[in-house]
């Protein structure tokens, strides 16, 4: 996992024409979509729900000490780029996030970005709005409620990453009120239902939770599967020879 702050230079006619397409929505102060693309041609306010992916728990990013600073692709913001692996997608997210406004900017505009590598010229990046319909200041803790919020059942796209493996997130303020300087700070939230701070759902979840450094659950075994158990018995037999290892 790599997080930097970084200027995104995008001189690519593609980039400019979605940048140009997203600032209409960036232009005025509050009003975020709970998700949205960031090319502006979806958006949504509430959402389906969708079960933990079963055998590995999703990956947790802890959001405690990010900021947020400025307007998308600013210099000052922090983009968190982490190596999922080429062709791994991203299929949903869930959320137990604190966040604590600057001087007069809201709750709603604190925005994560995710995308592939390309950052906002990617054509599916999708923003997060934990805050969303909270134009006022404040400190408060926001949640999916346990569970993870997947793009194709909400009508929004999924996020492949390239041959460079990268899924990016930026954090960046959808009205920045305080140019060069925090406008919110992010936090875990005091009680999670999912994980401390933001879940990733993928195709390749334990690639996605590697990323992070995320050890998996264990999973359960059937007891009427004869080869699940001699699975089970191989795995405690070489439990135990490491610790024989390990000890002797």
């Amino acid at each position: 996992m790599n997080i930097r702050k970084n200027a995104l230079c995008f001189v690519a006619a593609t980039s400019i024409s979605l940048l140009a397409a997203s600032a209409g929505a960036q232009d005025a102060k509050g009003g975020s979509a709970l998700l949205s693309m960031a090319n502006g041609n979806e958006s949504i306010q509430s959402f389906t729900p969708s079960p933990v992916p079963q055998g590995l728990g999703v990956a947790c990013l802890s959001f405690e000490g990010l900021a947020s600073w400025d307007a998308l692709d600013d210099a000052d913001n922090t983009i968190i780029d982490l190596d999922i692996g080429a062709g791994n997608t991203l299929t949903g997210v869930g959320w137990d996030i604190g966040v604590a406004t600057v001087d007069g900017s809201w709750l709603s505009e604190a925005t994560i970005q995710h995308s592939d590598s390309t950052g906002s010229a990617d054509p599916n990046a999708i923003n997060l709005s934990v805050g969303a319909g909270n134009d006022a200041s404040g400190d408060q803790d926001f949640t999916s409620g346990g569970t993870i919020l997947d793009f194709s059942d909400n009508m929004l796209p999924e996020i492949t990453a390239g041959a460079d493996g990268i899924l990016r997130l930026q954090l960046f303020e959808s009205f920045d009120d305080n140019a060069d300087a925090i406008d919110a700070n992010y936090r875990n939230a005091a009680a999670p239902q999912l994980c401390p701070g933001l879940a990733l759902a993928c195709t390749d979840q334990a690639a996605c939770n590697a990323a992070l450094g995320v050890v998996p659950e264990s999973v359960a075994v059937p007891v009427n599967n004869p080869w699940a158990l001699t699975l089970l018995i191989l795995m405690l037999a070489g439990l135990g020879f490491v610790a024989v290892r390990r000890f002797a």
